[in-house]
């Protein structure tokens, strides 16, 4: 399946359920890496609209503006949107938004500690045994008993992931699969599964690369 009808499965299945934020953030981040920047941003304004919290939209939108030439309204989008990862928890995208808002000369909003979303006290201390800080959430949570894929990736998410922050993937990863429909015997819908683990759980790309899917 090439690129143009990869879009157009998407964009069926973002018309046929107008309320999946999924699946239009599956036509906007396609219709972005097809340099559709137009399209991308219509498609990706409406899951922000669908889900204000869903931190990696706010970071293509404004992706999507400066492939349009919109630094201004790029930016705008980007400290709207590292305010919500800040808030979430969601370090990755906030770590991305920030390098483009400094690459911008832009302001980075100053979201202090205590506005975080569901942080406590607890989180200030060190870990103890059987415990581990989440690279994604950077909260302290139950160190992972096992290695989920027995490969380097799964070696890396047993290092770094905690087990409250997997579980939160693995309820994820079943939207993902039920409503983008896909097929995980298809090598092209592994990548696409992979690439939402890879952003939900802020695994380093380099992890990825080179990886076969057959």
């Amino acid at each position: 399946m090439d690129a143009a009808q990869r879009i157009e499965e998407f964009r069926k299945m973002a018309q046929a359920n107008p309320d999946d934020e999924l699946a239009h953030f599956a036509l906007g981040q396609a219709l972005l890496n097809a340099d559709r920047h137009a399209e991308a941003i219509g498609a990706l304004k409406y899951v922000t609209r669908l889900n204000p919290d869903f931190s990696k939209a706010w970071v293509l939108l404004g992706e999507a503006h400066v492939g349009v030439g919109d630094d201004l309204q790029a930016v705008e989008v980007w400290q709207q949107g590292y305010e919500v990862a800040i808030k979430q928890g969601h370090l990755m995208p906030a770590n991305e938004i920030k390098a483009f808002l400094e690459a911008q000369g832009a302001e980075v909003p100053d979201v202090s500690p205590g506005q975080v979303a569901e942080a406590g006290p607890e989180d200030d201390r060190e870990p103890e045994e059987g415990e581990i800080r989440d690279h994604r959430t950077g909260r302290i949570g139950q160190v992972m008993q096992f290695n989920p894929f027995g490969d380097e990736i799964g070696e890396w998410i047993q290092g770094h992931i905690s087990q409250e922050s997997w579980q939160d993937w693995m309820e994820m990863s079943v939207k993902v699969i039920n409503e983008l429909r896909l097929d995980l015997g298809d090598p092209q819908a592994q990548q696409m599964y992979d690439q939402y683990m890879r952003d939900f759980l802020a695994i380093p790309e380099s992890l990825f690369e080179g990886k076969k899917y057959l």
